[in-house]
């Protein structure tokens, strides 16, 4: 089953998503993984992959070596720039990183600051998320992280 509100765990992720943009006064946030799936954004629209398609080209493919793997950390900062330039971002859980896009410059401290209120709890959601092909898949957000 793909991920949906049907998944208690992925609507929560979506519903914390969708505050977190509120709150930042974003345009859109998601989490992907190294490897530039999207796990969960908000808003649900055809808008979000090209702008996580160009996040990933400029801050992950550039990087030396699997990017996230082995301790490898990434917390970046565009504060002014095109709505599709003008984003941050913060690793977590080993493979995933939570972007917000914004279409105003921002307070790269302030909002650093709210993002990492909330990675805990995102993390969380991420990690429980059920692997997106169902119950018999063998890859999902736990099994990629460990």
């Amino acid at each position: 089953m793909p991920l949906s509100d049907d998944v208690p765990e992925w609507k929560a992720l979506r519903d914390t998503l969708r505050d977190l943009v509120a709150r930042a006064g974003a345009a859109a946030a998601a989490v992907i993984d190294e490897s530039n799936n999207i796990w969960c954004a908000w808003p649900v629209a055809s808008t979000v992959p090209p702008l996580a398609a160009r996040f990933a080209e400029r801050e992950l493919a550039g990087r030396p070596g699997p990017p996230l793997r082995r301790g490898g950390r990434l917390r970046v900062a565009h504060p002014a720039g095109s709505p599709d330039d003008s984003y941050m971002a913060e690793s977590f859980g080993g493979i995933y990183v939570l972007v917000l896009w914004f279409n105003d410059p921002f307070d790269p401290d302030f909002q650093r600051a709210r993002l990492r209120r909330e990675l805990p709890r995102i993390e969380a959601l991420t990690v429980a998320l059920p692997p997106p092909d169902g119950p018999d898949a063998t890859e999902g957000a736990a099994k990629q992280r460990a």
